[in-house]
């Protein structure tokens, strides 16, 4: 209801109205948090830690799919959870050890006559067929 409670009819004559319009009062300034100073040392370890976190690399351990796995292959993928995404897929590109490109050729191809692709990591379960 605001909208209406702030329409006046006079603001749009030419003539002055008879009634003052009422002036919107201005918002107060923000209040700004006081900030902590941060002293040269403690700076110099949160650096280093963020740099350490930064540059560590997990290793993965698993089951390499450039080595196991090749493009065209038919495949069936359950998922984590125990459901299959698809029962007809081919593999359409290896990117990494452990993520590939599947296309799933169960269900509808897209307005470039391409199948639904479903990215694939070392989570799931792949079925040769």
């Amino acid at each position: 209801m605001g909208l209406y409670t702030s329409f006046s009819t006079s603001d749009y004559y030419d003539e002055p109205s008879s009634t003052p319009s009422k002036k919107q009062e201005q918002a107060p300034a923000q209040v700004q948090a006081p900030t902590q100073k941060i002293t040269p040392a403690v700076r110099k370890s949160l650096y280093d830690k963020a740099q350490a976190q930064a540059t560590k690399k997990e290793k993965y351990n698993g089951v390499d799919f450039r080595k196991k796995y090749r493009v065209g292959q038919k495949v069936a993928i359950q998922g984590p959870n125990g459901a299959y995404r698809t029962t007809n897929g081919s593999i359409a590109e290896i990117v990494a050890e452990n993520l590939m490109y599947v296309y799933m050729e169960d269900s509808y191809k897209d307005s470039t006559d391409q199948w639904l692709a479903d990215f694939v990591t070392d989570k799931d379960t792949i079925h040769i067929l």
